[in-house]
């Protein structure tokens, strides 16, 4: 185990993970996990074996040990002590682009990134406390509010996900676009000597503009992904994004760790301006970003596409780029209310980045004169 990551720490993340686990396997909210005996035995085997793959327990030889208890703690012990022999943490990719990739993040580049981050922000204003405003198995969540803190040898503070603490200055606050949006447009005054971060997905210059005037002494946005973690940071909308301390430049498409000669490529198209700053231009793919999560509008049609009672379907995006939603057009099999019955019950159980928010039907999907699909 890293020195600077605790028992208390791994029963945490535990809580995290095996709570968003849950939910998703049973698509309902989980409200307590101090307790499993309300589980059954084909969840108990579905929680155990998500968090044998999160902490690499089968590097141990302990992972059967989680169906042999049915008490929360125990489940914490039995992470706080393994975690000191494994290599890492496999976190998983949304699947909003297709299946759900693991990827192993070693111990020792957790530990870079989040020396890397600690002297970007201490350059800055001396950060006394990290408020983490995000589920905290996730990477981000995980680098911010667990590792960060840790080695910064700051306490932490893991937010409801309805509300925030009280602030105080020295305060570093980690959360998504999302939240920063509401935050500056429901919050008029910061702490002095407060610092944030977002990451995840853009963030606009009118809420970096409006929560720095508004007395937030910085705001840092943190360019990365599931498969690099955090990669590169800027302070302001329209800088340059600026490589952490752990990665180098390879070429034009690809970097790699300063302590590697693996080169990893970026997942969206880069201008450089020299060695260590770059801009973006765009992703290879299709993948959008909403609400902080990357989806495939393709991805999403072939979802619909395999109801019975769709005939076809074309998916677009609708909204401001910081306000980004999905539209669908769909051509129904045969009835419109049955089709519209099937999709409702299909997406009600998808996430909600995923989900059209609106949802036109037509017996053709639309096309101009040459052929071509075209908005509606």
């Amino acid at each position: 185990m890293p020195q600077w990551l605790s028992a208390a720490d791994c029963k945490t993340v535990l809580q995290s993970l095996l709570s968003a686990e849950l939910a998703a396997y049973r698509q309902t909210p989980v409200p307590d996990w101090q307790y499993l005996p309300t589980i059954d035995s084909l969840e108990r085997l579905h929680l155990a074996a998500c968090t044998n793959e999160f902490f690499c327990l089968h590097e141990t030889g302990v992972e059967d040990r989680l169906l042999m208890t049915r008490h929360f703690d125990d489940w914490a012990a039995i992470v706080a002590q393994a975690v000191n022999t494994t290599s890492g943490l496999t976190l998983r990719t949304s699947g909003s682009t297709g299946s759900p990739v693991a990827h192993l993040h070693r111990w020792e580049d957790i530990e870079a990134e989040a020396v890397a981050l600690a002297r970007r922000f201490s350059a800055r204003v001396p950060i006394s406390r990290v408020i983490s405003w995000l589920p905290l198995h996730h990477l981000y969540g995980f680098m911010l509010g667990i590792a960060l803190p840790g080695v910064l040898g700051v306490p932490r503070i893991a937010a409801d996900s309805m509300a925030l603490p009280t602030l105080s200055s020295g305060d570093l606050l980690v959360t998504v676009p999302p939240r920063w949006e509401y935050l500056a447009r429901s919050r008029t005054t910061w702490p002095a000597n407060m610092l944030g971060v977002s990451s995840t997905a853009p963030l606009s210059a009118a809420t970096w503009e409006t929560v720095t005037e508004r007395g937030l002494t910085g705001l840092l946005d943190i360019y990365g992904s599931t498969e690099t973690g955090g990669v590169a940071t800027r302070w302001r909308e329209n800088e340059p994004y600026r490589l952490l301390a752990h990665w180098q430049r390879f070429d034009a498409q690809h970097i790699q760790r300063v302590d590697s000669h693996v080169a990893t490529p970026l997942s969206d198209n880069t201008c450089w301006h020299d060695e260590s700053t770059f801009t973006l231009e765009g992703r290879h793919d299709d993948v959008v970003v909403i609400g902080g999560v990357n989806v495939s509008p393709q991805h999403v049609a072939q979802q619909l596409r395999a109801l019975a009672s769709v005939a076809d379907c074309a998916i677009r995006t609708t909204g401001s780029a910081t306000q980004l939603r999905l539209k669908a057009f769909v051509v129904p099999e045969s009835s419109e209310h049955e089709t519209a019955n099937a999709i409702a019950q299909a997406i009600a159980s998808w996430p909600a980045a995923e989900r059209p928010i609106r949802i036109t039907y037509g017996d053709a999907l639309p096309t101009n004169t040459i052929g071509k699909l075209t908005d509606w």
